[in-house]
This record gives structure tokens, C-alpha cells and sequence, in this order.
């Protein structure tokens, strides 16, 4: 297997379904009561403020935090 680089043809629609990702992410998790908002983009990173803290992730990291976000108020919830 191997992995996608700059040069992929790919890579930018990739990019472009993972802010997507992102974005609807940080819709969901309002829905679900959780205090999670995600601002636009801002150079390279998103600003994403839960529970009262401010985090600052490029793009990989802000979409595993707001999946971390969403698995653990799922699992808040059935408990």
C-alpha cells in the first residue's frame, strides 16, 4: 500500500472532502449539545474550543479530535 503524496492528482479533492469532513463534524457536535465549534480555516489550522479550551490543529488532527469528540459523547450518552 502506498500512500498519497503532493504530486497525487488526488490529493487535493482529498483535502477538499476533509475540510468538508471537518466542517460537518463541528455541526454535528453542536447538534448533540456538546460545546464544540470549529472556526474556519485559519492559516493551515483550525481553532476549535470544547469544554472551555481553545485547540489549535492542522487539518489530520482537528478531524481525529472532533471524531474523538463524537465517539465519546456517543458513548456519554448510552452510558
Amino acid at each position: 500500500m502506498t500512500s498519497l503524496t503532493s504530486a497525487s492528482p488526488i490529493e487535493p479533492a482529498f483535502e477538499a472532502w476533509l475540510k468538508e469532513q471537518i466542517l460537518q463534524l463541528s455541526v454535528d457536535t453542536l447538534q448533540s449539545a456538546v460545546t464544540c465549534t470549529a472556526c474556519g480555516e485559519i492559516l493551515g489550522t483550525y481553532i476549535i474550543e470544547y469544554q472551555g479550551n481553545r485547540f489549535r490543529y492542522p487539518l489530520d488532527k482537528a478531524y481525529a479530535f472532533l471524531k474523538f469528540v463524537e465517539a465519546t459523547q456517543s458513548s456519554d450518552r448510552r452510558a
